[in-house]
Parts: C-alpha cells; sequence; structure tokens
C-alpha cells in the first residue's frame, strides 16, 4: 500500500490525549490548520507551535533519597537523606554545604523567600530559617527561663501589678512569656530575679491591663516607670511547623493541616492562636497568594480576597491540588507587574489570577491517572515562556512524557503568562 504524507500544519495546540490519534487535525479560529500532539518527548513548543528539541542538561548535584529542591536567582537549597544543602552558583557549577544533618529522610520541605531576604523551611515537623549556608530559628526564642518576681519596699502606687518578660537576640524580639500577677502593698516594690542579658521587662499599671515596657534598677522595680513601648507579643503563639509556606501582605502563611496559619504582620515567628488562622474541610495542598488574595487547595479550590482576618473562603473550583505543586509569576515589570499563580490540580494545569479567576488549561484535551503529589517550574528560555509540570503517579498514563525525576512530565505553554 502507497503511503501519502500530508501537511500537519501548526502544532500550537499541544498535546492531547483525549482524541483518537487520527483525528488530531483543528481548524484555528483564523482558518488556519493545527494538528494536536498525541505525545511527544523532549521537545518544546515554539511561540508560532512549531516543535523544538529540549536543550540538554548537566547533572549539578547527585544522592540516594534526593527531594525538596528549591532555587532562586541567587541561590538554592536540596535536600538527601537526612542533609539539607545548600546550593550557591559559581559558573556553571553548584557548590553545596552541608545546612543540616538530622531531618528525616523523604520529608517533603516547602521554602519562602521573605522580604528580610532569608529563606523559611519546614518539613511540617520543624520550622525555621536559613541565611545562606547557616540554620537558624525562625524567631529569637523566649527566655527559656521565666524570670521570677517577689515583693519589696517601695514606692509602687498599691496594687494588682502584671509582668512579662522577652528576649531579644540577633533576630529581633521574641515572643513574650505567660504573663505573671502580683499584689503590690502601700509602700512596696517588685524584686525580678534571673533576669538574661538580653531580657526586656514588660508590666502593667496598678490594676491595669495594658503592658510596657519599664526600668529596672538591677532588677529591682520601686516607682512606677512603665512608659516604654507596649508589648506586642502578649498571648501570642509560636508559628507550627506545616507542608506549604508562602508570604502574603506582610505576613508569614503556614499550611499546618487543614488549618491556613498566618503570622502577625512583620512578626513572621508569632501568631494569634484565637483568630489568626482560617480552617478548611480537608488537609491543604496549595497556597499561593496574588496581589489581591490567596488560593488555597484543600477539598476544593478557594480564593481568599483582602485581608485573611475580615474574609471567607469562596470556592472556585470544585477539586483541589496536588500537595508541592504550587508557583507564581510576575507577568510585566514596574507598575503594570502583576501575580499569577499556578499548581496542579487532578484533571492538570491551573492558573490563577489576581481577581481570583482559576482556569484549567489543560482538562479539555488531557486526562489524568491518580496523582498525589506534583511539582511545577516557570521557564523562561528563548523568548518563549513555559510551564513544567510532573505528576507523582503509580502509572504512566497515555499522555505527554519525558521521564525525570517525576514518573511523568508535562509541559504547558501559555501566551498569556
Amino acid at each position: 500500500m502507497a503511503l501519502s504524507t500530508g501537511k500537519l500544519g501548526s502544532m500550537s495546540p499541544g498535546v492531547n490525549n483525549r482524541l483518537e490519534p487520527t483525528q488530531l487535525g483543528r481548524t484555528l479560529p483564523d482558518r488556519s490548520k493545527a494538528t494536536y500532539l498525541y505525545a511527544g518527548e523532549n521537545i518544546d513548543i515554539t511561540g508560532r507551535g512549531y516543535l523544538k528539541r529540549r536543550r540538554g542538561f548537566t547533572l549539578a548535584q547527585s544522592g540516594t533519597a534526593a527531594h525538596s529542591v528549591w532555587g532562586d536567582e541567587t541561590e538554592g537549597y536540596l535536600a538527601i537523606g537526612n542533609d539539607l544543602l545548600h546550593l550557591q552558583p559559581d559558573g556553571d557549577d553548584l557548590v553545596p554545604t552541608s545546612v543540616l544533618d538530622d531531618l528525616p529522610e523523604l520529608a517533603a520541605i516547602s521554602y519562602v523567600r521573605m522580604p528580610d531576604g532569608d529563606v523559611i523551611w519546614s518539613n511540617a515537623r520543624r520550622i525555621g530559617r536559613l541565611r545562606g549556608a547557616s540554620a537558624l530559628p525562625l524567631a529569637t526564642p523566649r527566655p527559656s527561663v521565666s524570670p521570677s518576681v517577689s515583693l519589696i519596699a517601695g514606692a509602687l502606687p498599691p496594687g494588682r501589678y502584671q509582668l512579662a518578660f522577652t528576649e531579644v537576640g540577633a533576630l529581633g524580639e521574641s515572643g513574650s512569656t505567660v504573663p505573671v500577677a502580683v499584689e503590690v502593698p502601700e509602700n512596696g516594690g517588685i524584686r525580678v530575679t534571673g533576669l538574661g542579658a538580653g531580657t526586656l521587662v514588660y508590666m502593667t499599671g496598678p490594676n491595669g491591663s495594658v503592658f510596657n515596657a519599664t526600668f529596672t534598677d538591677a532588677g529591682d522595680i520601686v516607682t512606677l516607670a512603665n512608659n516604654g513601648p507596649t508589648l506586642r507579643s502578649l498571648l501570642l503563639a509560636d508559628m507550627p511547623a506545616g507542608q506549604v509556606l508562602r508570604h502574603y501582605k506582610g505576613s508569614l502563611l503556614v499550611a499546618a493541616g487543614r488549618l491556613l496559619c498566618f503570622s502577625e504582620p512583620y512578626y513572621y515567628g508569632l501568631f494569634n492562636p484565637s483568630k489568626g488562622y482560617i480552617p478548611f474541610p480537608a488537609p491543604i495542598t496549595v497556597v499561593e497568594p496574588c496581589e489581591s488574595g490567596v488560593f488555597v487547595c484543600a477539598d476544593r479550590t478557594y480564593w481568599l480576597a483582602g485581608g485573611l482576618l475580615d474574609t471567607s473562603p469562596v470556592a472556585v473550583l470544585p477539586y483541589g491540588g496536588l500537595q508541592g505543586s504550587g508557583g507564581s509569576v510576575r507577568t510585566a515589570d514596574g507598575a503594570d507587574a502583576v501575580t499569577q499563580a499556578f499548581w496542579l490540580s487532578p484533571r492538570g494545569l491551573v492558573i490563577g489570577t489576581p481577581s481570583g479567576n482559576a482556569s484549567n488549561v489543560q482538562e479539555h484535551a488531557l486526562k489524568f491517572g491518580a496523582a498525589r503529589a506534583g511539582a511545577t517550574l516557570f521557564r523562561e528560555q528563548d523568548g518563549a515562556h513555559h510551564i513544567l509540570a510532573a505528576r507523582q503517579e503509580a502509572a504512566r498514563p497515555a499522555a505527554a512524557a519525558a521521564d525525570a525525576f517525576f514518573p511523568v512530565e508535562t509541559i504547558v505553554k501559555d501566551t498569556d503568562l
């Protein structure tokens, strides 16, 4: 039987595994001819819809049980076994330096670059701060031993006083201790023992409730001089460890199980346990902020508009996202710059906009098997923008794929990004 050839036209529609291989031809809105790909391996689709061999790669770091790779234009981090490594670019190489060596194997790590330049990390069991190749606590620890309080002679007005203590360190001021109360009689004073070199003392007035910094003379308070700054961290709790970390409007966001916890503004290590969280019906898998709100994936995909203290979740998709698959990109420079979010759902790649709209850009063309986790990467190369998406699943579906760290990898080109 003689073979015939035909012109396929542009491959701009991308990959489609919902159609039969003989039904991949399409006519675009401008009446030009185009063809879906049934499968593709190690290729990119250019802005004009043509195929191009994907660039190769060079192994930079290897190791058994490697996972949780993160990086930006300045540095990166990688977990191998029990070790967390700092990756410093040096020309075309990456110089690894051990940061921590006591992590549980294969406990996925989430990272976020904060406005102060540090990177905060968590593996759902521990949370901390990374400064280059140094591991630091998330915030200055509270005083390890709460100072003790006793009565002495003095000139304080009589009444019930409350005292709380914080510690000042390289990471700023810690959260406060639990307040202690003391009844001061007429002609009485207060002696505080066990103060450290960096311990600050906050005190209320007689029968008062507002804590202000106060001066102590070698631990003795004999006159009312609590006219310093107000205690900001009263009754605040330490931020919990979580499975996803992000930053939004001056606060650290931590997805801890099914709770989205948010820190006090610019006080990243502490949150209000009475109101600094939003519960969801199922464990949170994706958290991606934009300028005007935050996308959260749990049992569904939700949009939290505006400030987190005065908003309610609005469902925008009837399904959630794959653990670890969230990412974002700035779409322009200067005053016109906006952040678009993206993540993998059980039905393909979703792109979220600052207006709260979430669109699945693959569902019409691709079907997927079950997956428990994923990863995404925005890439700008040769004038084209691509989102590389990888799904971790037991079986490989009939879809575009290139074996890599995850069993299945698909590439989506979205010209709106």
